[in-house]
């Protein structure tokens, strides 16, 4: 026999639809490197503090997903703000902002009572 006995070569090609090659995250037309810290819009490179682009990379890896407020305060800002914190709201505004070309389709979407989402409708 080979040895091994599964029949799966080792060497198997990454699907070349992989999201995470050498940290960079594509989802909804954007475009990000999280090593080098850029974002882009199509051909446009947004300009995100450490906040937004933490709030943004979190979406991205996680697009179509609908994350609710206590997941996102934990993974950016690892503490829960309490139920009435304006903080996150303010900041997806910031990014709504930045990511929203005129005319575009919006990218974030809020999901009443339960937290955002990333996608392209």
């Amino acid at each position: 026999g080979t040895g091994n006995g599964t029949g799966f070569a080792v060497e198997a090609p990454k699907p070349s639809g992989d999201r995470d090659v050498g940290g960079l995250l594509s989802a909804a037309g954007l475009r990000m490197d999280v090593h080098a810290r850029r974002v882009w819009r199509g051909a446009r490179e947004l300009e995100l503090t450490r906040t937004e682009f933490d709030l943004l990379e979190l979406l991205m890896r996680n697009a179509g997903i609908v994350l609710d407020h206590a997941t996102i305060y934990d993974r950016i800002w690892g503490y829960d703000f309490g139920p009435g914190s304006k903080n996150l709201a303010v900041y997806v505004g910031y990014l709504r902002r930045k990511l929203d070309d005129p005319g575009a389709a919006a990218l974030i979407h809020t999901v009443r009572g339960v937290g955002y989402v990333l996608r392209e409708d």
